[in-house]
């Protein structure tokens, strides 16, 4: 499915965020209040763009590594990766093909781990918040980005009423990936459920966001 969607990957976040995603991932990398020279991993990166997002916030050299298994993601994420080489030369920018379940770093590497739109979609979503732990240094945060039901009422049943009708479209025309999105979006189990998640792998909640009236929301847990 990711292969089929890697070239308009971008597009479907874009649609599935209200057209709000640039923004919102921006806002959401603040809340991992870097610093000079910090280590970034991006597990299941997809086409990169939180490395766009990161470069955008800040101004400074930092190291950033991406991490996905699809092979067609990592070839539109190698395209952002060559801009952000030329305009911010003093900062790292790497991807390599890897596993969310067996990351291929030593324990206590990374100042922060990024998570965006991917952890429901993994085999073991437990096995990949533990090794998610285990590369981050202690103090160390983790940003995790995830489709969601809004919170408001009015806004639930109103989203509810235009997921359905974005499946059937989708499905009418054969594309997949778009009616799995929303599939993912109807299967929220809430906040608590994802915090709850988080802490079992020994994290513990830093701060929260809501955006687009609780349709995404960001979490930053701390080592």
């Amino acid at each position: 499915m990711f292969t089929k969607i890697a070239p308009r990957y971008d597009l479907v976040n874009s649609v599935m965020t209200l057209g709000g995603d640039t923004r919102l991932r921006r806002d959401a990398v603040r809340m991992l209040r870097l610093d000079t020279g910090a280590k970034v991993l991006d597990v299941a990166a997809g086409t990169a763009a939180i490395a766009s997002a990161l470069a955008a916030e800040y101004r400074f050299p930092i190291s950033y590594s991406a991490v996905d298994l699809n092979e067609q993601m990592l070839e539109v994420a190698e395209a952002k990766l060559a801009r952000l080489r030329r305009e911010h030369p003093r900062s790292a920018w790497d991807q390599m093909r890897g596993s969310a379940e067996d990351l291929a770093f030593e324990s206590s590497t990374f100042d922060a781990v990024v998570m965006c739109f991917a952890l429901d979609d993994m085999d073991d979503p437990a096995v990949a918040l533990a090794e998610t732990t285990r590369v981050l240094r202690a103090g160390g945060r983790f940003l995790l980005i995830e489709l969601a039901l809004p919170d408001n009422k009015l806004l639930l049943e109103v989203m509810k009423l235009r997921l359905l009708v974005i499946r059937r479209i989708a499905e009418l025309f054969g594309s997949d990936p778009v009616a799995h999105m929303t599939r993912e979006v109807e299967s929220d189990r809430g906040a608590e459920y994802t915090v709850s998640r988080c802490e079992s792998a020994g994290l513990t909640l830093d701060a929260q966001a809501r955006y687009h009236g609780g349709l995404v929301r960001a979490y930053v847990f701390r080592k």
